[in-house]
């Protein structure tokens, strides 16, 4: 969540809370004393509060109290403990996406504001060069993923993992057909191969990361550039 918005459920749970009978007040108080022992972060404490405080306010006008609306702070801290989690999306297909979408983004914001401060303020990269080698390093990049990183997961399998010596086939063997992809396509005619103006690069690669962060937000999906490692 964004921080201005979570600054904005804060303060509305603030102002909530001095509506609140000493009763009720008091609930609130050990419950957030026990989502504190439970580890949850301030994001999730706060979201589990906003739930609760519009309801209770509300409710204590007909004299109900928080303990009859929620059960006892015990049961309520483990049924927000236990509520079902948005299950995340770590399908090839995602995280292919989110990998192109990522490089696609930063390397045409990159390469554009490098056009813009040499003479030539010309990209040289064509389109069809920019989206195939995002493409293709989408997938390098899984492939690393797959066969090499997701074994440095908290609680992997490492039994499965390949040898030194074919990791580092893999790194080198994928890493150079994305070199050689990009290399082909930037032969392309420019009829098939567009070259942009620099601040029109600029904005399609913005627009691309916009809507990577709105897709990982909305389906949670675990790129393979940002999977947990051992530490």
């Amino acid at each position: 969540m964004e921080p201005e918005k979570l600054r904005e459920i804060v303060s509305e749970n603030r102002s909530l809370e001095t509506k609140l009978t000493k009763r009720n007040q008091q609930y609130i108080f050990d419950l957030k004393k026990a989502l504190a022992a439970a580890n949850l972060s301030e994001e999730e404490k706060t979201l589990a509060l906003h739930d609760i405080l519009p309801v209770l306010v509300e409710e204590q006008k007909g004299g109900k109290t928080a303990r009859q609306l929620f059960g006892t702070v015990s049961e309520r801290t483990e049924a927000i403990i236990s509520k079902p989690q948005k299950p995340k999306s770590s399908s090839p297909w995602t995280m292919w996406l989110d990998n192109t979408l990522l490089i696609f983004g930063i390397f045409s914001i990159m390469i554009s504001f490098m056009a813009l401060i040499s003479r030539g303020a010309q990209v040289t990269y064509g389109l069809t060069t920019l989206v195939l080698s995002s493409a293709i390093g989408g997938w390098v990049f899984y492939l690393m993923y797959k066969y090499i990183y997701r074994f440095e997961q908290p609680g992997a399998d490492r039994s499965q993992k390949p040898g030194m010596f074919k990791s580092m086939a893999i790194i080198v063997g994928t890493t150079l057909l994305w070199v050689l992809s990009l290399a082909a396509t930037m032969m392309l005619p420019p009829v098939v191969n567009p070259i942009l103006e620099p601040m029109i690069v600029i904005v399609l690669g913005a627009i691309v990361l916009a809507v990577r962060y709105y897709l990982k937000k909305k389906y949670n999906i675990v790129g393979s550039l940002s999977v947990p490692r051992n530490r």
